[in-house]
């Protein structure tokens, strides 16, 4: 059964949505290949939240490019992406996390993330694997 974890992150004090996900993708992504290397896991999905520049009305972290939100108001959306990292199992999960766990890797990945997220914010949280209803074909 497959080993789903979902983390939310929170983009740096000064970054906008934009240089967030550019070092996001070019940088961040690229060093936890490297770094796990094989460990990595099956699929890395990433979804960044649509935010429209220049408006005042999201909360404190995001007054300058509150999200676009269809129900609720842009303050319930204060983080800035979540990434959906899917395992083949737990053990696969257990051990990719004890690769980014070692010092130097470790050390690497913080100093790195540094640059571009609001550490004290990052949460991760296990779900249930994903069930998926389609509507009908499209096709002529």
């Amino acid at each position: 059964m497959p080993y789903i974890v979902l983390i939310f992150v929170y983009r740096k004090t000064g970054l906008s949505p934009a240089e967030f996900k550019s070092y996001s993708e070019s940088s961040h992504l690229p060093l936890l290949q490297s770094l796990a290397g094989p460990l990595f896991p099956r699929s890395h999905a990433r979804r960044y939240i649509q935010r429209i520049p220049g408006s005042t009305e999201g909360g404190a972290d995001n007054a300058n490019h509150p999200a676009t939100v269809l129900v609720g108001t842009p303050a319930d959306i204060e983080y800035d992406a979540f990434a959906e990292m899917i395992f083949d199992d737990e053990a696969a999960f257990r051990a990719f996390i004890a690769c980014v766990s070692q010092p130097e890797a470790a050390e690497r990945i913080a100093k790195e993330e540094e640059m571009f997220l609001d550490r004290a914010k990052k949460r991760i949280v296990l779900v249930d694997e994903c069930l998926v209803t389609t509507g009908p074909s499209r096709d002529g």
